[in-house]
C-alpha cells in the first residue's frame, strides 16, 4: 500500500475534535482602506453583516468546549450594531471572544461599553509609528485622533473596577514600518497594555501587494496548514471556509444555513481539503495553494 493510501484511509477514518477557535466574519463593512488589507482591493458582498439570529445559532452548535470567539475577519466589528449583543451571548453560552480592531471608532461611550462588557481580549492594530506613515498606509484614518482614542481607553481601563479585556496593541513588520518598530515598542509597552505584539506582513495569498521585510516570515519546504484540523471560520452569510484568509469564500465547505456547523467539520468537503493538505496535491489554482506558495516565496 502506498504513504497516499495509508493518508487517504486515515482521513477516512480520523475526525478531528471540534476547534477551540472560531472566526467569525459578523460585519464585511470597514471604514478604511488598509494598503495591506483586502478590503483595499474590494470585497465581494462588501456591506454584508452577520445576523443575531444566525450567530446564536452557530454559538448553540459550537459552545460545548466553551471555544474563543474572534468576532472579526475581514470588516471592523465596532461597527456591528449588536456587538455588544453577541458578546453577552457567547459569555452566557462559557465562550470567550475577542475583537480586533482599528480604534477608529473608539470613542469614549465605546470604551466604556467595552471596558464593561464581558469580552475576554481586544487588540487593536494601530501601526502608528508617526503620521506620515500611518496615514499612508491607513487611509482615511487620522494618526492623531486614534491614537488619542487609544490613549483615553488606556485611561478608563486603569480607573475600570474589573480591568476589562485583556489588551493588546499590534503593529505590522513591513518595509514601511521596520526602521520604526522599536521606538513603538518601546512607547506603547509603557502605556498599561499587555502586550504589544509585532506580526509579519501577510500577503493574503499573493492578493496583497509584497511589502515584506526581506527573511520575514519564510519557509523553504512545503509544510501542511493547521486551519482545517484547528480553526473554524464564517462569514457573514453562513458560508463555511478554511481559513480566516479566505474572506471571499473561495473554497466553501457548507453553510451553516443548511446544516450544523458540527456536520460541516465532519463532512466530505473538509475531509478533501484535509486530505489534499496532507498529501500536498491542492490544485494549483486554489486559495490554499496560492497562500502556501506565498509564504514559501523567497
Amino acid at each position: 500500500m502506498t504513504l497516499w493510501n495509508n493518508v487517504a484511509e486515515l482521513v477516512d477514518y480520523y475526525i478531528p475534535p471540534m476547534p477551540s477557535e472560531y472566526w467569525a466574519d459578523i460585519t464585511r463593512a470597514c471604514n478604511l482602506r488598509c494598503v495591506m488589507c483586502p478590503q483595499s482591493d474590494g470585497l465581494s458582498q462588501p456591506n454584508a453583516e452577520m445576523s443575531m439570529s444566525m450567530f446564536r445559532q452557530l454559538i448553540d452548535d459550537v459552545c460545548e468546549n466553551r471555544p474563543l470567539i474572534k468576532l472579526y475577519m475581514s470588516g471592523e466589528p465596532l461597527l456591528h450594531e449588536n456587538l455588544f449583543d453577541m458578546i453577552d451571548y457567547a459569555a452566557s453560552k462559557a465562550c470567550r471572544t475577542a475583537v480586533h480592531t482599528n480604534a477608529t471608532t473608539l470613542t469614549s461611550r465605546m470604551a466604556e461599553k467595552i471596558l464593561a462588557s464581558p469580552l475576554s481580549s481586544i487588540s487593536f492594530s494601530f501601526d502608528g509609528c508617526s503620521p506620515e506613515v500611518y496615514e499612508k498606509l491607513r487611509p482615511p484614518a487620522s494618526f492623531q485622533l486614534v491614537r488619542s482614542n487609544l490613549r483615553q481607553y488606556l485611561d478608563l481601563r486603569r480607573r475600570s473596577p474589573n480591568g476589562g479585556p485583556r489588551t493588546c496593541i499590534e503593529i505590522i513588520r513591513m518595509q514601511e514600518t521596520e526602521g520604526l518598530i522599536d521606538a513603538f515598542v518601546d512607547e506603547w509597552k509603557a502605556s498599561g497594555v499587555d502586550e504589544v505584539k509585532v506580526v509579519d506582513y501577510m500577503m493574503w495569498h499573493g492578493r496583497m501587494e509584497d511589502r515584506r521585510v526581506p527573511g520575514a516570515g519564510e519557509l523553504t519546504a512545503y509544510k501542511p496548514c493547521a486551519a482545517p484540523f484547528q480553526h473554524g471560520c464564517v462569514l457573514a452569510d453562513g458560508t463555511v471556509v478554511p481559513c480566516c484568509l479566505d474572506v471571499d469564500g473561495e473554497r466553501p465547505l457548507g453553510n451553516i444555513t443548511m446544516d450544523r456547523f458540527r456536520d460541516i467539520w465532519i463532512g466530505n468537503a473538509y475531509r478533501q481539503l484535509r486530505l489534499e493538505m496532507l498529501t500536498g496535491t491542492l490544485p494549483p489554482d486554489s486559495i490554499c495553494c496560492r497562500c502556501l506558495n506565498t509564504i514559501r516565496a523567497t
